[in-house]
């Protein structure tokens, strides 16, 4: 093994593309093909060299076939990290691509037949390739781009243009949720199984259900879901909703999958034969995975001093929700997977890293997870949220603390699932959230959320949300054993079972935030742990729709945050004026036991925050030069990567470090 370029006196070890596991040493000359087989050398190693191991990829692209998982035995120590690091100055792609190929047209006996629905006009222009029999995908790329998937309705205004589905509370049971229609929307759509239906349970939730046992005479459909955001009341009245992946409503550009009968159909924007160009599917949910010991070992052994540095992650999917992990926590209306998942690790690190087009969440830190760090990365066009920090649920077991999320630049998250955040805390606390960029999101940038003290008092049946199966758990995952329910007789005593306090968010630049649902904030506090910091954090939110939406929200039960000197150039809905359009405590930094909400409790202090419609507040513009300073810039190389603000807005740019995937400069 070498030792140039590496740790220090450290060992170095090389994987290329054109490398070899068999007759490949590791060497710069004679590299590894996969890191499979690298992780074989480390794992056999007695004990690691002075300074550590460097794992360098070369240039290139690697396409994994399985999880690439990391597991105690593939630890560093703290003067003898593991480090897997882009070769300096390289290009390194590490993806997940199934290549979809041998494209044709409809022959005329397909024409001819039902086709679920499909028009006339797409039958003549669709291409149609065949794939493995029981393969569903979510995604279908051509080159780089994300292709849509067929919809009924084109629009993404759910507020006025999307129907509506209907239930009533005794449409819930074990088989799913059987929904309403109006008439002819499922017409020929009966016996497809490949459907889902993007819903908004809530106007701040949505979901991606299954759709299945489709009965057009009726009107009616199983929606399948194991998210628990269905407020079963609700459905009554109906909740508006697109259907995804149907043939039916397959247009120009679009495209959907049969994974019954193993075909993919797509229809050109530019009418061309897409045998001409590479067209993919992700292959796998997660691309690396450090997995350390869970509770039924007792937490005995964790990933400990890994880092990736400088790897651009790119492309995969995520898992139906009717097939959802009940160990996830649910409580957001997210697929809680990720890309880079962490689970169970200590003093780890993602530095400089690209995550780029994900199924799910970008970067998970879930259950056993202390001390861990994200920083530097750009994390863009995801399906669920940015970097997701969930412990377990409300209870005594507290052993998910004191990570680091800073110099990051989140943006275009929660293309599928919109209630997702950049940053958001579960059961986490003490946690330092700085000096990052977030912006285009369709919700908040920073959520800390809890559980409901009432809900955890009154035990499952208090929980006021199911899944369509009329479960309840996961929508907090609380560990019933643990919680003394009798004592919780307030807020203040469920405290010591959220496990989210002491968490610092400062100095970070929130922009064009809450474009899509609505009750939330840029920065959003629900039910969480006390001793929560909001400082010095600014940002522009474009004036759409305002209804619904505050720069900062301290939302029902939250008490004991901080909230001083943030500045915010945007316009808001304001119930009390001395608060300056955030909701939740008073404005003078004095602190009060009674809060003018009644569901919140007070206890909060605001100090010299300035939410200003019409001109960017005094201050604001020299925040933002010092956060940007502080910060170093940020990694810019995806799509989307320059934020649209108002001209005169910002007087430098905001990425750095390349460009984007279309090629434009950053």
């Amino acid at each position: 093994m070498t030792e140039e370029h590496g740790n220090g006196s450290g060992g170095v070890l090389y994987i290329a593309p054109d490398g070899c596991d068999e007759r490949g040493d590791g060497s710069e000359e004679r590299p590894f093909r996969t890191p499979e087989r690298a992780r074989d050398i480390l794992r056999a190693m007695k004990k690691l060299p002075e300074g550590g191991v460097t794992v360098y990829f070369r240039a290139g692209e690697y396409n994994l076939r399985e999880t690439f998982t990391l597991t105690p035995e593939d630890s560093g120590e703290a003067d003898r990290p593991v480090v897997w690091a882009a070769y300096p100055g390289e290009e390194v792609r590490i993806v997940s691509k199934a290549p979809v190929t041998g494209w044709r047209r409809l022959t005329e006996e397909e024409k001819a037949g039902p086709l679920f629905g499909m028009s006339a006009e797409a039958r003549e222009n669709v291409w149609t390739a065949e794939i493995p029999v029981g393969w569903r995908f979510h995604d279908l790329y051509r080159e780089d781009t994300r292709l849509p998937v067929s919809r009924m309705t084109e629009s993404d205004d759910w507020q006025n243009d999307w129907a509506k589905v209907r239930a009533t509370p005794a449409d819930f049971g074990p088989e799913g949720l059987r929904g309403t229609f109006d008439p002819g929307v499922l017409d020929g759509l009966d016996g497809w199984a490949d459907g889902e239906i993007r819903m908004l349970t809530a106007v701040w939730w949505n979901v991606n259900a299954v759709l299945s046992a489709i009965d057009s005479q009726r009107n009616a459909a199983l929606i399948r879901s194991g998210l628990t955001v269905f407020y079963p009341g609700a459905m009554e009245q109906g909740r508006e909703y697109n259907l995804l992946n149907t043939p039916k409503y397959l247009t120009r550009g679009e495209w959907c999958v049969d994974s019954v009968r193993g075909r993919v159909y797509f229809w050109p924007e530019d009418g061309g034969d897409p045998n001409e160009s590479e067209l993919f599917a992700p292959r796998l949910r997660e691309l690396w995975r450090f997995q350390g010991d869970e509770e039924g070992d007792g937490w005995k052994k964790q990933v400990r001093h890994v880092t990736l540095k400088n790897l651009r992650f790119l492309y995969s999917d995520r898992v139906p929700e009717d097939e959802l992990d009940p160990a996830w926590l649910t409580r957001n209306g997210e697929n809680p997977d990720g890309m880079i998942y962490l689970q169970g690790a200590d003093s780890c690190a993602v530095e400089d890293c690209v995550i780029g087009y994900s199924g799910s969440q970008g970067i998970v830190l879930d259950h056993y997870a202390k001390n861990c760090s994200v920083t530097g990365c750009e994390i863009a066009h995801t399906s669920s949220g940015g970097v997701c920090i969930t412990g377990y649920g409300p209870g005594a077991v507290d052993v998910n603390r004191r990570h680091l999320i800073a110099r990051n630049h989140i943006h275009h998250v929660g293309a599928d699932y919109m209630h997702s955040c950049a940053v958001q805390l579960f059961g986490s606390g003490d946690n330092t959230v700085e000096y990052n960029h977030f912006h285009d999101l369709p919700y908040a940038a920073v959520s800390v959320i809890g559980m409901i003290w009432t809900q955890m008092r009154g035990g499952p049946e208090a929980i006021d949300t199911q899944n369509t199966f009329g479960e309840k758990q996961t929508m907090y995952n609380p560990r019933w054993a643990e919680i003394d329910r009798a004592s919780v007789t307030d807020y203040l005593r469920a405290l010591p079972c959220q496990h989210s306090g002491g968490n610092v968010i400062r100095y970070n630049i929130c922009d064009n935030y809450m474009q899509v649902l609505r009750d939330g904030g840029a920065l959003y506090a629900w039910c969480s742990g006390r001793d929560k910091v909001w400082q010095h954090n600014c940002g522009y939110r474009a004036f759409t729709d305002d209804w619904g939406v505050r720069a900062i929200h301290i939302d029902d039960w939250d008490g004991f945050n901080t909230i001083s000197e943030n500045l915010f150039h945007a316009s808001g809905a304001t119930d009390n004026s001395r608060t300056n359009g955030t909701r939740g405590g008073r404005g003078d930094g004095a602190r009060t036991d009674l809060d003018v909400w009644d569901d919140t409790l007070g206890d909060n202090v605001w100090r010299e925050n300035v939410i200003a419609p019409d001109s960017p507040p005094e201050g604001y513009r020299a925040l933002r030069r010092e956060i940007r300073r502080r910060a170093g810039g940020w990694l810019g190389v995806l799509p989307g990567a320059e934020t649209a603000l108002p001209d005169g807005e910002e007087e430098e740019t905001d990425c750095t470090g390349g460009t984007t995937a279309g090629g434009a400069s950053c």
